[in-house]
């Protein structure tokens, strides 16, 4: 997942995760330059397949036979022709699947003032690109916590929860 790969994220489900890249010939590129490598080009196919792979001891065994036998395990990728790399590379693609996905961008809006009772923020004067609107604090702090709002989430030791600016930002407005 490295960005000098040119990954441009990640996607997972926090224990497995796997690198994303804009096309097919990028993430194909990042596994040739992977394996080709130092950290694997020395290796045999079971010694990169744990590295690889450290949460599936079988994965140099689908690899094996994704590359019909053709590869044995004790192999190093640095002895392999060129033939029988693309053997390795195409069994790993082939073992991993590969899938288009699209990128959507999520607006972030702004808060732009607030509104206080008894010194305390009740509500936020939240700025779209339609126009401004106010929303309780409550639903500001769901939507800071979803990255749509330039906020901060604060929790205090007292259990207290509110927003403020992010870092170097200006403070938000008071309106009365």
């Amino acid at each position: 997942m490295s960005k000098d790969r040119r990954s441009i994220g990640f996607a997972g489900d926090g224990e497995n995760e796997y690198a994303v890249y804009p096309d097919y010939a990028t993430g194909h590129e990042a596994l040739i330059v992977m394996l080709r490598g130092s950290k694997y080009f020395h290796l045999t196919f079971q010694e990169a397949s744990k590295r690889y792979v450290k949460k599936d001891p079988d994965h140099i065994h689908k690899i094996i036979k994704l590359s019909k036998n053709r590869l044995t395990p004790d192999q190093t990728i640095k002895s392999l022709s060129e033939k029988e790399f693309e053997i390795y590379w195409k069994a790993i693609e082939q073992n991993e699947g590969w899938e288009v996905g699209r990128e959507e961008p999520i607006p972030k809006w702004i808060i732009s003032g607030v509104h206080k009772s008894r010194g305390v923020i009740i509500e936020y004067l939240v700025t779209k690109r339609e126009g401004s609107s106010w929303i309780p604090k409550a639903e500001a702090i769901k939507l800071t916590e979803e990255h749509r709002l330039h906020a901060v989430v604060v929790h205090l030791n007292n259990g207290t929860i509110y927003l403020r600016h992010e870092y170097g930002k200006k403070p938000f407005q008071i309106i009365v």
